[in-house]
Parts: C-alpha cells; sequence; structure tokens
C-alpha cells in the first residue's frame, strides 16, 4: 500500500492538472470566439453607400473645422443661402449631364482636369453600351463643410446629402448596379473655388470625392 500512494498521488494530480488546462482552455476559447464573433460585421448589401463616382481628392470632412467669417473676410458681399442654392442647382445639373454623358452646358463652370475626368468615366460607359439612370429623389441637406483660402483663391467644400435611385444597365438592359425600386442615402463633398481679385463671380467645381 505504501509503495502504491505516491502511484496514486501522481494519477490524482495528473487528472486535476487535465481538468484544470480543459478548464482554462474551454474558457478561453469561449472568450475568443465571443471576441471574434463580436468583431464580426455582417454588411450585407449595403442600404446606404455611395454610388456616384465623380472626382477623386483625399478630403477628409470629419477632421476638418469650418470658418465660414474667412469667406466675409474675402467677400463681404457673400451670401450662404444663395451660394448653397446655386451649388444645389449645379449639383443636379453635373448628375443629369453626367448621366446623358453631356458635359458641354457645365464645362465653364468645372476644373479643366475634372471634365477631363468625367468624360473618361462616360466615354467608358458609352464604350460598353451601358446606360445609367439616376434620379434625385430629394435633397436632404447642403451645407459648408470647410473653408480655405490660397492666395488669390477662396475654396469652400460643400457636402450634399441626397436620396437617389441609381441603375446602371448594361447594352442588353440588364441592370448590372443599383435598384430601380430602392433609394439609397449619397454623400458627396464637392469643392468650388473662386479668384477673389476677379471680377467673374462665378465658382468653379475642382475637386470631388465621397464623403
Amino acid at each position: 500500500m505504501q509503495l502504491s500512494l505516491p502511484f496514486i498521488d501522481i494519477i490524482i494530480f495528473a487528472i486535476i492538472a487535465i481538468f484544470l488546462v480543459y478548464r482554462l482552455k474551454s474558457i478561453l476559447g469561449q472568450n475568443s470566439d465571443g471576441n471574434e464573433q463580436n468583431n464580426k460585421i455582417d454588411i450585407g448589401k449595403k442600404d446606404f453607400n455611395n454610388v456616384v463616382k465623380l472626382g477623386n481628392t483625399q478630403s477628409d470632412v470629419n477632421d476638418k473645422k469650418t470658418n465660414k467669417d474667412s469667406i466675409y473676410n474675402e467677400d463681404p458681399t457673400f451670401n450662404e443661402k444663395e451660394f448653397l442654392k446655386g451649388a444645389e442647382t449645379f449639383f443636379e445639373m453635373v448628375i443629369d449631364g453626367f448621366v446623358k454623358g453631356d458635359l458641354k452646358d457645365i464645362r465653364m463652370y468645372i476644373d479643366d482636369k475634372l471634365i477631363k475626368n468625367f468624360q473618361s468615366v462616360i466615354d467608358e460607359r458609352l464604350h460598353e453600351e451601358e446606360t445609367l439612370k439616376i434620379n434625385i429623389i430629394k435633397m436632404i441637406s447642403i451645407q459648408i463643410k470647410d473653408v480655405k483660402k490660397l492666395k488669390n483663391f477662396l475654396r469652400i467644400s460643400v457636402l450634399f446629402d441626397s436620396e437617389q435611385i441609381k441603375v446602371l444597365k448594361d447594352k442588353k438592359g440588364k441592370i448590372i448596379d443599383g435598384d430601380q425600386k430602392k433609394s439609397i442615402l449619397v454623400k458627396d463633398l464637392w469643392t468650388f473655388e473662386r479668384n477673389t481679385q476677379s471680377k467673374d463671380l462665378n465658382w468653379i467645381l475642382v475637386e470631388t470625392s465621397d464623403a
């Protein structure tokens, strides 16, 4: 009996050790699985995303502070309400021209490099014989998000939140993007520029990006 006690003790300690390891592994495993599950986001088909790609820039609306006073310092006659009203009209004109593939009516109000970008996207769509439809259901909000002074030029970035129906069809009429029965929220950040030393009071669209 005395010879068997150490052996029995070893067996008991081994069983206890295995039990503790199992419990520890079980607990860590459950915790790990739980964290992994919490970190997984099933985005599926996004209901709210940006679908109108009209240009490119690295603007970050979240990191900028709007300083509207600088606008009035440069241009005391500036009227924010009228400016945003005009920006909304122009936004609709650009979308309409982009869809139709005809930019002649807005070309003079868009930067040369940006107009080439627009045209290249249009040309690619026409080459693939694709048809684009964008219907602006309503403009949810328009607001100035950033103001910059660059030498004699004043730049104003405007955030457009709009509800749209966007559908892209291939040459056979099959929908390859969008949903003609479902509207989405589109956020666009457009930057307008004007030479404050010039007598020309028109603003030029110089940058566009998703917001």
